[in-house]
């Protein structure tokens, strides 16, 4: 199902904050998330156990859901973070954080961990 990515910074979703206070573990629970308006989490058969996988035509993650009533339906929702980044465009030559069209679909997949993303940066020799 096609939906608009979002990403914004949240007060209780920060990444500084957890990069700077915080462990690996809690930094993965605090922004490996996203948020969905109630009628989009029950149009894609979601329930608490599951994840949703996001897509772009490049890149994708896996991340935990959260009903959240103010995000508009056909919207997702992520916090500024590593996550949401992964998702960011290109786009006539400036960085696309808002409005992208994404795919998205209901997963038991783990979230993406912080590692598995950060592997990608390394140099292979």
């Amino acid at each position: 199902m096609e939906f608009l990515l979002n990403s914004m910074r949240k007060i209780d979703n920060d990444q500084v904050k957890e990069h700077a206070f915080g462990t690996e573990q809690s930094l993965e629970e605090k922004l490996a998330i996203c948020f969905i308006n109630p009628k989009d989490f029950e149009k894609l058969n979601l329930v608490s156990s599951l994840h949703l996988k996001i897509s772009n035509k490049e890149r994708y993650v896996v991340v935990k859901v959260e009903k959240d009533d103010n995000i508009p339906e056909g919207m997702v929702l992520m916090p500024v973070s590593i996550w949401s980044n992964r998702l960011s465009i290109v786009q006539n030559k400036g960085l696309l954080y808002k409005n992208i069209v994404v795919s998205v679909e209901a997963t038991r997949d783990p979230p993406t961990k912080f590692k598995e993303i950060m592997e990608e940066f390394l140099v292979k020799k």
